[in-house]
């Protein structure tokens, strides 16, 4: 019945190293060897998505920065859209360290990752064997970047909610998109992107619509993907403002017992 999938990457498809299992890469080859079409839609720029893409060792289309991105399985970009200036300039000169000063705003301008802090030991910490680091620049060099998506990081998820309702109150909720992608990020990017609007215009290409896919996710960026398609399941390990919203999707095993791939074994007996 169904054709294709559509999965988040962090805390769906990849373990809870951020890295490919080996039963989730072989999942995913036997998946496509059927002929079942197969999608990668993360809040990660393309760099970040083909890292994943190519630990999987397969060429697949990717939808990137929740929506805002996509490309072709060859790395084509097929759209792009960024954040509206008058809207990114008001986000920008929000004082946002008077709300936890130890949050950081990082950013996504193309194919480039950029943040203001030297924070190389922070995203060391997050992640050992990493082998990308945001570029520092300055506070005013930041400013005149035209961002998908930026993000701003922080330990305390109350601090960031209270930005959250700051950025709502200065620019306006219909202006602009906010979401957790999880406790710890809260992320800005375009009003009229989400990943299931990027994924429709995947699937049209190769002549499938939404009904025909099956989703998976654990953000909040995930619950058009997860409600829109033909079948959206979420992780066990999903933020809970996912799950909140969720009242009549199946939750499976998380991402680090393989949930994602478990499930896909199941549906297309694989």
């Amino acid at each position: 019945m169904f054709k294709a999938v559509v999965t988040d990457l962090d805390g769906t498809l990849l373990n809870g190293e951020h890295k490919v299992s080996e039963f989730t890469r072989k999942t995913v080859k036997l998946l496509l060897k059927k002929g079942i079409k197969f999608y990668i839609a993360t809040g990660r720029n393309y760099l970040g998505a083909k890292e994943a893409m190519d630990e999987l060792d397969v060429q697949v289309p990717l939808i990137t920065s929740h929506g805002s991105v996509a490309f072709d399985e060859n790395g084509n970009e097929i759209f792009s859209n960024k954040l509206k200036r008058e809207y990114l300039d008001k986000v920008l000169n929000i004082d946002y360290k008077s709300f936890g000063k130890d949050i950081i705003i990082t950013g996504y301008a193309g194919p480039n990752w950029f943040v203001t802090e030297n924070l190389r030991e922070y995203f060391y910490n997050k992640k050992p064997d990493r082998t990308r680091y945001p570029q520092q620049i300055t506070s005013e060099e930041f400013k005149k970047q035209d961002f998908t998506k930026i993000f701003f990081l922080g330990e305390d998820h109350d601090e960031l909610l209270e930005l959250e309702n700051e950025i709502k109150r200065v620019i306006g909720e219909e202006n602009i998109s906010l979401l957790f992608a999880n406790e710890g990020s809260l992320e800005v990017f375009p009003a009229d992107c989400n990943k299931a609007k990027a994924a429709e215009v995947l699937l049209e290409r190769d002549g499938l619509t939404l009904k025909d896919a099956v989703s998976f996710g654990d953000g909040l960026n995930d619950y058009d993907l997860i409600t829109q398609t033909g079948l959206g399941f979420a992780m066990e390990n999903s933020i809970y403002l996912l799950l909140e919203k969720l009242t009549d999707t199946e939750i499976i095993a998380s991402n680090a017992n393989d949930g994602m791939a478990k499930k896909v074994r199941e549906i297309f007996d694989l």
